[in-house]
């Protein structure tokens, strides 16, 4: 997205750009894994993963008859390839250790100059992130000046760039490599600046999860790292200009109904709530979201509810179908036993548990949040199945 918006500073902003493509293109790659291990499909471990793909499919013939072959089949691209990106951490259970490895390595040394970018553009708001904010005109981010915008980093939006840190942190505190520190405490203030209440609320809930479930020798330590993290923060979050938005968004958790943005999403969960029943076959893929864009006739670029828009895309057969995927391959990944000599395997369930208790005010299932989601998921899958091998 960085380098989409730097392009669009020098050629002109473009809604319809061919760097969106990319992270579809990118995880391609993932379908010579399913082809390559296409029968350990038919097991108990990766069967539920069937169920998600034909869904998926489902929205896509939907869509295609009433929203058009090309955004139907954008959005096809956009909520399939996560998936299979998971599928295929899964499927290479017999590399666990080494796809864990690089995974932990990749989060380490990416955290911390993401995060910094975040502070860097809080603080000074570099020109291409000004224009493209402007041709946006996405209002709910802030305003494209130093101090005035909710971060979003070198990402496309805060809400983004806010899973990428709450994930990250969660992954790098129960780690052992070089780096994390610099990441944990960057990461922190880069998921305080994004001002994204449901990124804090779910690192909160995914930080509780994991400390329950791991042993209790381990807890002193993760403790002693949190105290470290908050303390090397603190000279950066104390900043007026930088403590006032943060403390402001803090004191709206607790207003509840006095809060604007919380009676806007109670309204939204009503609308859509009224479209699910009005569509009981699915308005089908390409009716949300950047494939609207491709679409004549527009559609609902940001659903808000994760739950409602699974429905409202796939109907009652699809969605039921759906979640039903996403159930059971979420049970065959949460074998909490691992977590006794897998820190590993812990933390990446608790951060997918944080992701999945987000559903009703976000959703998780497509681009960065989906990836991150459905390999989370994938690594639990694969840490169960090589340590039950």
């Amino acid at each position: 997205p960085l380098f989409r918006r730097v392009l669009d500073m020098h050629h002109g902003f473009q809604a319809t750009n061919l760097a969106l493509a990319a992270p579809v293109l990118a995880s391609s790659v993932a379908i010579l894994t399913v082809i390559r291990f296409f029968r350990e499909l038919r097991g108990v471990l990766f069967a539920p993963a069937l169920l998600v793909i034909a869904a998926v499919t489902y929205g896509f013939l939907v869509g295609a008859l009433r929203n058009g072959l090309l955004p139907a089949f954008y959005a096809y691209l956009t909520w399939l390839s996560p998936a299979l990106v998971g599928l295929h951490t899964a499927l290479h259970w017999r590399r666990y250790p080494d796809m864990k490895r690089a995974f932990v390595r990749t989060l380490a040394w990416g955290i911390a100059p993401a995060a910094l970018y975040g502070v860097v553009q809080f603080v000074v708001m570099p020109p291409w992130d000004r224009i493209w904010m402007i041709g946006t005109d996405l209002q709910s981010i802030g305003r494209p000046e130093p101090f005035s915008v909710r971060v979003f980093g070198s990402m496309t939006m805060p809400g983004t760039f806010a899973v990428v840190m709450e994930v990250g942190m969660l992954l790098l505190l129960s780690a052992e490599v070089r780096g994390r520190l610099p990441s944990l405490v960057l990461g922190f203030i880069g998921l305080l600046l994004s001002r994204i209440r449901t990124a804090w609320l779910g690192f909160v809930f995914g930080l509780g999860l994991q400390f329950v479930t791991q042993p209790a020798r381990k807890l002193p330590r993760n403790w002693i790292t949190l105290v470290v993290v908050g303390l090397l923060a603190l000279p950066v979050i104390t900043i007026p200009r930088i403590r006032e938005g943060i403390t402001s968004r803090l004191s709206s958790i607790t207003s509840g109904g006095d809060d604007s943005s919380f009676r806007q999403r109670v309204m939204t969960a009503r609308a859509g709530y009224a479209l699910v029943l009005e569509y009981a076959e699915g308005a089908g893929l390409g009716a949300t979201g950047s494939a609207v864009t491709a679409r004549s006739g527009g559609g609902i670029r940001n659903f808000e509810n994760g739950l409602l828009e699974v429905f409202y895309l796939f109907g009652w057969p699809g969605g039921l179908m759906f979640f039903l995927g996403v159930f059971g391959i979420v049970v065959q990944g949460m074998r909490l036993a691992d977590a006794q000599f897998d820190p590993f395997a812990n933390a990446v369930r608790s951060g997918a548990a944080a992701l999945l208790a987000s559903l009703l005010i976000s959703e998780i299932f497509t681009g960065a949040p989906g990836t991150l989601f459905w390999v989370l998921i994938g690594f639990g899958v694969s840490a169960h199945a090589h340590n039950l091998a």
